[in-house]
């Protein structure tokens, strides 16, 4: 799910920034997901993918929408908004490799600390945004992808016992 978006922001326009980070990132984790899912075998692993995957989705139409409302206040833009996050690219393909090798808990090891990045950003964007609304989004969307990886850690912390 590709959702198109303005790259532009205006003076004070920094809640598109923000949403535009956090669609960026959840659109990542959304792909990854999606596709990882498919190659792995364990049904708890699948079960806990699938449902990352299905939050993200979540997620992403429901800051898409809060995008389209919040875009029309900045007509004029003056400002280019730059991707400025480190990729999550190498967590993902380092996860996909040890998913392939069948090396499950180093994989999971590695998408937990993708989740913690990613929910330290969405923290970050939280914190900063002038609207409410954003705020409140941004909050529903934080504890869904909390208690999403939560439920990794604990497959994490069953699979090592």
């Amino acid at each position: 799910m590709n959702i198109k978006r303005s790259h532009e922001v205006t003076h004070g326009g920094s809640d598109l920034w923000l949403l535009n980070e956090a669609i960026d990132l959840c659109q990542a984790g959304q792909q990854f997901y999606s596709q990882a899912t498919k190659g792995a075998d364990d049904y708890n692993i699948k079960r806990i993918f699938s449902h990352m995957a299905e939050v993200r989705k979540s997620i992403l139409s429901r800051l898409a929408a809060l995008f389209k409302q919040v875009e029309p206040r900045y007509p004029q833009t003056i400002e280019r908004i730059e991707t400025l996050r480190p990729s999550l690219s190498p967590y993902y393909a380092e996860a996909e490799k040890a998913i392939g090798q069948k090396r499950v808990a180093k994989a999971i090891k590695v998408l937990i600390t993708a989740e913690q990045y990613v929910l330290s950003r969405l923290k970050l964007a939280a914190k900063r945004a002038s609207s409410q609304l954003v705020t409140r989004q941004l909050a529903e969307g934080i504890a869904s992808l909390q208690i999403s990886c939560d439920s990794m850690k604990n497959l994490s912390l069953n699979k090592q016992g």
